[in-house]
């Protein structure tokens, strides 16, 4: 009897009864009945499976052979698809799990591309290797060294093959794969150290490039992930500004001056930490004055943080936009005054 196991066991179906008392009929009924049920399979048969190891401990099994409990065993293989539902929640293995689903026909169209690369230098390494053996004699094939292990690491296709690949992927060193080529002839040890070149640094960056590419695709595509990464960027953002604001506030007041932000910023590494949070400083009291949106000479915490994120960076499409609505808006008004205005005025000659 497997205590871990009864001790997962029990927690499962403590769980399952606490959120069944928890949710009513929504358990059954609410939007995640499917994975409900799914859940409250795996503990039934869990439970089918301890009960039929206690009783088998005991002697008492009934069961008339060993079939029902590996068919209760297989099943729990099934618990594995409890791990989609958990990968929902995690931002980062959704991705990762997204990421090498979709890019399995990338990996498809790699290994094909590879596969046939290798083959053809194994035909052309196998034919170097075949050659030597046609020029030594039959009787001191035996004793000879080189060809030995040219027939340990080129005796073939097949066995080139695996060669080359073990060769760019860690199985083997290739300068003991080259050693027995170089005997033969140079031209065959330049061959495959142009094979190495191409496959470590052309190769297999194009396909780290293209999982990397797909990676990349799906995060922008995630809205969760783009949430996310967008509340951490903004977060250290505000953290930056705090520490700003707090080293400006000399008397601890809460409140920025502008004799205290000025002096702040004369100092040049303050300054610069204020450019790398994109943030135009060499108008100083500009800023300043559109920092204190409400004209009290002083800036809070919340109005500095407020106006360091309007002000970050340069014109953004809504401003420019807002700006020609702003526009378009008082010449409307302002040619509706100036008509109404020429229309009330009396006509030339009239009484």
């Amino acid at each position: 009897l497997d205590y871990a196991e009864a001790g997962f066991t029990a927690m499962f179906l403590a769980e399952l009864a606490a959120r069944i008392l928890a949710e009513g009929w929504c358990f059954f009924l609410g939007p995640e009945w499917k994975w409900n049920l799914f859940d409250a399979l795996l503990v039934a048969v869990s439970l089918a499976d301890l009960a039929y190891a206690m009783s088998d401990l005991s002697g008492s099994s009934t069961l008339p052979s060993l079939a029902a409990l590996r068919i209760l065993r297989l099943t729990r293989f099934v618990r594995l698809i409890r791990g989609f539902r958990v990968a929902k929640q995690l931002v980062s293995l959704r991705l990762i799990i997204m990421a090498i689903a979709d890019s399995m026909s990338h990996l498809l169209w790699c290994f094909i591309f590879i596969a046939f690369f290798m083959y053809i230098f194994a035909v052309l390494l196998v034919y170097g290797a075949a050659d030597y053996f046609f020029q030594i004699d039959a009787s001191a094939r035996s004793s000879d060294v080189t060809g030995a292990e040219l027939q340990q690491w080129w005796g073939g296709i097949y066995r080139s093959m695996i060669t080359l690949f073990m060769a760019i992927t860690g199985g083997v060193d290739w300068q003991t794969c080259a050693a027995p080529l170089a005997q033969v002839h140079l031209v065959y040890e330049a061959c495959f150290i142009f094979y190495i070149f191409f496959m470590f640094f052309g190769m297999l960056n194009v396909v780290v490039g293209a999982f990397v590419a797909t990676t990349q695709q799906i995060a922008e595509g995630d809205r969760d992930l783009l949430v996310k990464y967008e509340r951490h960027r903004l977060k250290k953002y505000t953290d930056k500004l705090r520490v700003f604001f707090k080293e400006a506030d000399v008397d601890s007041s809460g409140t920025l001056s502008w004799e205290e932000f000025y002096e702040h910023l004369q100092e040049p590494s303050v300054k610069a930490y204020f450019q790398a949070l994109e943030l135009d400083v060499s108008q100083a009291h500009v800023l300043f004055d559109l920092l204190d949106r409400d004209g009290s000479d002083r800036v809070t915490i919340d109005e500095f943080l407020e106006g360091c994120i309007r002000l970050k960076g340069g014109a953004r499409s809504v401003d420019l936009n807002m700006l020609v609505f702003m526009c378009e808006r008082i010449y409307g008004q302002t040619h509706e005054l100036v008509t109404s205005g020429l229309l009330a005025q009396p006509a030339p000659g009239g009484s």
